[in-house]
């Protein structure tokens, strides 16, 4: 009886035994164990600095692994679940080779290969130390100016880094341009660590990495600012005006030996009279400065007078022409003409033809059918501009001809429409008076800087027709 039983479970045993390597043999068809190197590479976690040192130099920061696990988890691996890491505890200050450790947290996969399989790690003895903040000022400040001594916070930031870094570094800088400058400095500067010769010295950390500076700047005795008025005479060239009149620079310092004949000057002086008779284009001249006797300054500056046509109105009527009809289509526009408000130079109005302005329809890639266009104004001057357009929309219908149509194109010679009196807008003639403009605590309109101008003030004249 018991040899009966020893029987049945023994055949028992070997069933479950070939059952499980029927499982084996079958999961491993369906889902068959591989061994490849992960697409990318990942990233190196170094762990354990010892205390007072730090890395010193570049230190190789990826590596790629090479893993073994079922299909199925190649499917779903990321670079998140695989993990490198360089063990850096208990070494020295020096050079080390360090073992990289990589770990895959995926179930049944291991990771059979690292490359590289080591990194190399320089440690370095890591020190802190105060060091004082120097300003060094770059560029001069305008003529007559003196600058005092700066005014810093903090006076002193701290230095950390590689001892043999640290040890370099003699002092701290901070690079201000005072060039030109007039008035007080204040802002912040960055500070730079430098050697006894100068030298930027890297690997090196401040704290704080800038500071505050102020540095007044005061007008020595016996000189003095004043603005530059601008002495126009002449008439323009009929027709034009003056936009715009700039000054380079608008300001000049001025000097004595006499501090008290400094002090009694005005707050602006004269440039010699720039004549702009005729002119119909900018003036751009280099102009003597008006100095008294016994003053010392700069003797010329660059005077810009920026000249345009004055603008005048003109209305004209014109028929539409119609363009981009495809083959085999005609239109019919209502209404089939404009009235256009021209602007522009008197010249140029005076002597307008019918090509000068012509206004157009464009039925490019439109089907039959009704449309609202808006008309397009085309001028063979640039100096003209359309100000209005009446009607502004135009109705225009599309549709198919037994004939191919023929669009006239206006000529020269074609009856023109009749149109009304043009009539000309008001405009001024400018006769030479000298106007001062406001000194430095004023702008001249368009002028960006202070200056004071002396300009041309126009008189109105009532026009006729033309």
């Amino acid at each position: 009886m018991g040899r009966r039983i020893g029987d049945i479970l023994g055949t028992l045993f070997v069933s479950l035994v070939l059952a499980i390597l029927v499982w084996v043999v079958a999961l491993n068809e369906v889902n068959p164990i591989q061994e490849k190197t992960f697409a990318q590479s990942v990233p190196i976690t170094l762990i354990n600095l010892p205390p007072n040192t730090i890395l010193d130099g570049n230190v190789s920061n990826r590596a790629t692994v090479t893993i073994k696990a079922p299909q199925q988890v190649w499917l779903t691996l990321t670079a998140q679940q695989i993990q490198i890491v360089a063990d850096l505890g208990g070494l020295a200050p020096g050079t080390h080779a360090v073992d990289l450790l990589s770990t895959v947290s995926a179930d049944s996969a291991e990771v059979t290969h690292t490359d590289p399989p080591s990194i190399t790690v320089t440690l370095e003895q890591s020190a802190s130390r105060v060091c004082p903040v120097i300003v060094q000022p770059i560029g001069t400040l305008a003529l007559g100016y003196e600058a005092d001594a700066p005014q810093m916070t903090p006076a002193q930031v701290t230095l950390q880094g590689p001892a043999s870094a640290v040890s370099d570094v003699s002092f701290c800088q901070a690079r201000i341009s005072l060039d030109g400058l007039r008035t007080d400095f204040s802002g912040q500067a960055p500070i730079v660590p430098v050697d006894a010769s100068g030298n930027v010295v890297s690997r090196v950390t401040l704290t704080p990495a800038n500071v505050q500076i102020k540095i007044p700047v005061n007008q020595k005795q016996g000189f003095r600012d004043v603005a530059v008025t601008v002495v126009i005479t002449g008439q323009l060239a009929s027709g034009y005006r003056v936009t715009n009149i700039k000054v380079t620079p608008p300001i000049v310092t001025l000097s004595s030996s006499d501090p008290a004949l400094v002090q009694r000057l005005a707050g602006f002086i004269d440039t010699a009279p720039l004549d702009i008779s005729g002119a119909s284009a900018d003036v751009v001249k280099r102009v003597p400065l008006e100095l008294l006797p016994n003053i010392a300054g700069a003797d010329s500056v660059l005077v810009e007078v920026n000249v345009a046509p004055i603008e005048y109105s003109l209305t004209v009527h014109r028929a539409l022409e119609i363009r981009g009809l495809q083959p085999g289509m005609g239109a019919i526009a209502s209404p089939d003409s404009v009235d256009i408000l021209v602007l522009g130079p008197l010249p140029l109005l005076d002597n307008l033809g019918l090509q000068d302005v012509r206004v157009v329809a464009d039925m490019t890639g439109l089907a039959p059918g009704r449309y609202q266009i808006t008309p397009l104004v085309i001028f063979l001057s640039d100096q003209l501009r359309a100000e209005n357009v009446l009607p502004s929309q135009i109705e225009v219908t599309i549709g198919a001809v037994t004939a191919t149509p023929t669009v006239p194109t206006p000529t020269e010679t074609s009856t023109p429409t009749i149109t009304p009196t043009p009539t000309r807008t008001r405009f001024f003639r400018p006769t030479a008076t000298r106007t001062q403009m406001p000194a430095a605590s004023e702008t001249a309109a368009g002028d960006e800087t202070p200056s004071a101008v002396a300009t041309a003030t126009p008189t109105p004249s009532p026009t006729g027709t033309p």
